[in-house]
């Protein structure tokens, strides 16, 4: 009954599967991978022949076709170093090319030695991640596999496949591992008494926002002006750089809080025409503004999403008045002086500060692995106000934040 279920399985398996295809560099590289993982198994290093398929996974990633041969030559590297969960994966994977007797007789006795299994550790738990058998099997692969196993949990990482069936100890914790399931479950979790943390963090790490941006600050609000009678300046904008860095904690996987301070600037032309250089200097328009953020981030795979709110401080040095001021020559620099020529009003200079609160929301798709963090491409977006009127902003940026998962991909 199980070889006539394991044949029917191999028969149609082939009518699911999706074409893929890749590019020169990729076939080229795995026919290369390819001969290298065949001369490595010649000489029975499995080791080196497992470390070959892997390289071989990666371009099946990309649209490369294994063939049955590397598919065993995998099965056999995974026995030999114990990973008898991924050897049953690619034996399968076989026998969907060539379901012949020999891989049908290996699966099926896999599938008479070996149940499934589930360990996992509760992140609070601080004690040793062990898996030890009640009774040691007699038959050296299958010591190998629960060797590779109590290897795999002690290095800080759950696990869910197959193991020989039997009883088994998972630090403190008794499960019964049977033929054909049902799967086996060890939830191993803290000690009794022991304290809890308030919050755990799933990650902890740095988040760091760099790139190009664009700032326009628009024309004053209506009555913003007229109401103090103090200048104010026309609408300028700009190209500069934005810098953020700060501390993202991972609540879970999938939430964070983003902690960020940071810089903006902002270098444009004055919005003047024609200016009478034998009469006035015209200068750049600049911006000079610190941050701070406080954000949500939503983690969606490599997809990030952050919103919160965000203040600034700063400085601005700005060529041209407000429109209000040059039509109606009432405001003041906060004495007597008035600007009601137009010309003195389109070349006037004016510094001053900024303190601008409002919102800010990041898009992030991160797409490469630094260590324990994980970098990507941002599009950044916000507006801020002083109330006389708004400082909107967008920033394209290369982000670096935490991992959720360490790195272990």
């Amino acid at each position: 009954m199980t070889r006539t279920l394991l044949l029917l399985i191999v028969g149609f398996s082939p009518l699911f599967v999706v074409p893929a295809h890749a590019g020169e560099v990729e076939r080229a590289e795995h026919t290369r991978i390819s001969e290298e993982m065949r001369k490595l198994a010649q000489r029975n290093a499995w080791t080196a022949v497992e470390a070959q398929y892997q390289k071989l996974e990666a371009l099946e990633a990309k649209g490369e076709v294994l063939t049955f041969g590397e598919n065993k030559l995998g099965a056999e590297s995974a026995r030999a170093i114990g990973n008898i969960t991924a050897c049953r994966q690619r034996l399968q994977k076989a026998a969907k090319i060539d379901g012949n007797a020999e891989i049908i007789s290996w699966l099926e006795d896999i599938d008479k030695s070996y149940g499934p299994v589930k360990i996992t550790f509760d992140p609070d738990f601080a004690g040793e991640r062990l898996l030890a058998p009640a009774v040691p099997p007699f038959a050296p692969d299958q010591r190998a596999a629960i060797g590779w196993v109590a290897t795999y949990v002690a290095e800080g990482n759950n696990f869910e496949g197959i193991l020989p069936a039997g009883e088994y100890d998972v630090s403190g914790v008794k499960i019964n591992v049977a033929v054909g399931g049902p799967q086996a479950v060890a939830d191993v979790q803290p000690a009794a008494g022991t304290k809890r943390s308030l919050l755990h963090l799933a990650y902890v790490g740095p988040r760091i926002d760099v790139g190009a941006a664009v700032l326009f600050p628009g024309e004053s609000f209506d009555g913003a002006v007229s109401e103090s009678a103090l200048i104010q300046p026309a609408s300028f904008g700009g190209v500069g750089a934005r810098l953020g860095v700060g501390l993202e904690l991972g609540v879970s996987e999938a939430f964070g809080i983003i902690g960020q301070v940071g810089y903006h600037n902002l270098f444009g032309d004055p919005l003047v025409e024609n200016p009478d250089s034998s009469q006035y200097v015209v200068e750049p328009n600049s911006v000079h503004m610190g941050y701070g953020w406080l954000a949500a981030n939503v983690r969606a795979g490599d997809l990030w999403i952050a919103a919160g709110p965000l203040y600034g401080v700063g400085v601005g040095t700005v060529t041209g008045l407000d429109p209000y001021c040059v039509d109606s020559g009432k405001c003041t620099n906060g004495g007597d002086t008035t600007y009601s020529s137009v010309d003195a009003a389109e070349y006037q200079r004016l510094s001053g500060t900024i303190m601008a609160g409002g919102g800010a929301a990041s898009l992030s798709y991160a797409f490469v692995d630094i260590g324990s963090l994980r970098g990507g491409v941002s599009v950044e977006g916000g507006a801020q106000t002083d109330l006389v009127r708004l400082y909107p902003w967008a920033q394209v940026a290369f982000t670096l934040a935490p991992s959720s998962d360490g790195g272990k991909n």
